[in-house]
């Protein structure tokens, strides 16, 4: 792939958007933008034009499904692979499916498989 690999990591978890950003930075090579609320993402994701955007189903004010739907409804981020990511195993396929997301991934995740996982789930 030419150029930088971008990824937007949208989550209200710091802890979580600091591990996958040194994760995704230092052991796959990406360039990694956070946000840490649905809204903030949503704006980045507009100026920062990732190639690949990972948020977390639930987050106050506006959970993953919502970002997900918004940002496939804008022109601009449409067609930007969308990727959600929970703890929770029960999730319904049709709610993932009319979001537009492009999968989702499980936590507890392992780090040195992170990068592995998004491409395959975003090629």
């Amino acid at each position: 792939m030419a150029g930088t690999f971008r990824a937007l990591i949208i989550d209200d978890d710091r802890d979580l958007l600091l591990l996958v950003r040194k994760t995704l930075e230092f052991m796959a090579g990406w360039e990694v933008v956070t946000a840490a609320s649905g809204a903030a993402g949503i704006e980045l994701a507009r100026s920062a034009a990732p190639n690949v955007v990972l948020v977390d189903v639930m987050m106050p004010e506006m959970d993953g499904y919502e970002v997900c739907r918004r940002l496939k409804a804008e022109p601009a981020t449409a067609g930007v692979p969308i990727v959600l990511l929970t703890a929770r195993r029960d999730l319904d396929q049709r709610q993932l499916t009319a979001a537009g997301a492009a999968g989702v991934l499980f936590k507890p995740f392992q780090p040195d498989q992170l990068a592995r996982q998004l491409r395959e789930l975003c090629p």
